[in-house]
C-alpha cells in the first residue's frame, strides 16, 4: 500500500505542489512561492522515496 501512496505523490502530489508554488509566486510573493515551490518539491519526493523504500 506504500508503494501506491508514494506513487501518488511522485505522480500528482509533487506537480501540484509546483503549481501552487507557482500561483503564489506569480500573485506577487516571488521569494515565498519560490520556497515553497522548491522545498515543497523536494519534500513531497523524499516523502514519497522513503514510502517506496520501505515498502519492500
Amino acid at each position: 500500500m506504500n508503494f501506491l501512496i508514494g506513487m501518488a505523490l511522485i505522480v500528482f502530489g509533487a506537480p501540484l505542489v509546483g503549481i501552487i508554488g507557482r500561483w503564489i509566486e506569480q500573485a506577487g510573493r516571488e521569494g515565498l512561492g519560490k520556497t515553497i515551490s522548491i522545498g515543497g518539491f523536494l519534500g513531497v519526493l523524499g516523502i514519497a522515496v522513503w514510502l517506496i523504500i520501505g515498502s519492500f
